[in-house]
């Protein structure tokens, strides 16, 4: 998630077929719409979700996409980058060469400042850069602006992010496979406790509505959450939503004791039955990490959240993505995901 780094820095046919290509449903499962995986956030988290989790394809399906993350200095798209001497590292040229097909999962941090240098037009080359790297890619991309825009983190004042994302936006347009994500923190409070529509740019400027799931409930840091109303908010626009961020984190004394079942039952559950419940719900992004092992993160006092390290989690986790509602990892990859980025024309209505 990189909060630390924050404060330092033919459709209908298509459709058919990758519905088709999801192949039967489990007795237990219900019609669904599919549902893209991402791991990260990392090169070395996607190598051990690959390996640890996986067992590269022999324990459970291989994911659909991998996170990556960067800034206007674009860090990490040429060469390996850390933000901290020995942590984990941005690596592009590793995640496009490690699988093939593979949807990106780009995460574009901004600081406060830049904001206003983007509106003033200071960073346009930088900006044209990052499309001309992009539209190398050849695949669909998933472009998070700004990321956790209304996290008390971040900072942003709602109407210079909302002109800085719509100059990016600007700039994107014209390469379909660049998916605009408006990503919420999702949580309260917000900064300076403004509501979280008031960073919205405008329906023209956003292909999908991403949410952070790290926190279940109110026992932590945040008082609240946010997710049932940014939910709500793309539902009514028809607009796709990524679970941007996800970890099973544990930080307060009860949660660091549960282990196995408890542990399932406290992080796991809520967060597959919010995707069950959610159709608006297209894509997850897990980050498979020991949050503790980083120095940059460390300060967070997360725990270790790697589901490799507790074999009640890995076991259930793997029979969970074993289940069809996941889009398939096959050749169709990159149709299925533009399919899914297709606004919804009558929105799905809430579920309970």
């Amino acid at each position: 998630m990189n909060w630390l780094a924050n404060l330092l820095p033919a459709c209908c046919s298509v459709a058919w077929v990758c519905w088709l290509a999801l192949g039967p449903l489990a007795a237990n499962e219900s019609a669904a719409t599919p549902v893209l995986l991402i791991a990260g956030q990392s090169r070395e988290e996607f190598r051990d979700y690959l390996q640890d989790v996986c067992q590269n394809g022999s324990a459970c399906p291989l994911p659909g996409g991998a996170a990556f993350y960067t800034s206007l200095d674009l860090s990490g798209f040429t060469s390996p980058h850390t933000n901290v001497p020995r942590d984990n590292h941005q690596d592009m040229e590793y995640l496009r060469l490690r699988l093939d097909p593979l949807v990106m999962q780009v995460a574009l941090w901004l600081s406060r400042e830049q904001l206003y240098e983007i509106d003033a037009g200071e960073l346009d080359g930088r900006i044209a850069k990052l499309r001309e790297l992009l539209d190398t890619l050849k695949r669909p991309v998933f472009l998070r602006i700004g990321y956790e825009f209304d996290g008390p983190h971040n900072r942003y004042p709602p109407q210079p992010y909302v002109a800085a994302y719509r100059r990016i936006a600007r700039a994107m347009r014209g390469n379909p496979d660049i998916l605009l994500t408006w990503h919420s923190f999702a949580m309260l409070p917000t900064y300076q406790q403004a509501p979280f529509a008031e960073w919205y740019p405008g329906d023209e400027w956003v292909d999908w509505v991403g949410i952070s799931f790290f926190q279940v409930g109110e026992e932590g840091y945040h008082k609240a959450s946010n997710r049932e109303a940014v939910l709500a908010f793309a539902r009514a626009r028809g607009k796709p939503v990524l679970v941007a961020e996800a970890s099973p984190i544990r930080y307060t004394r009860r949660q660091k004791t549960l282990v196995g079942d408890s542990y399932w039952d406290y992080w796991f559950v809520p967060f597959f039955e919010m995707i069950e419940h959610h159709p608006e719900i297209k894509a997850v992004s897990i980050i498979n990490v020991n949050w503790d092992s980083q120095i940059q993160h460390r300060e967070l006092d997360w725990g270790d959240s790697r589901l490799n390290a507790d074999p009640v989690v890995l076991a259930r986790w793997r029979a969970k993505m074993a289940e069809s509602r996941w889009v398939p990892r096959d050749l169709r990859l990159y149709d299925t995901v533009r399919q899914l980025s297709q606004p919804a024309s009558h929105p799905a209505p809430a579920s309970h």
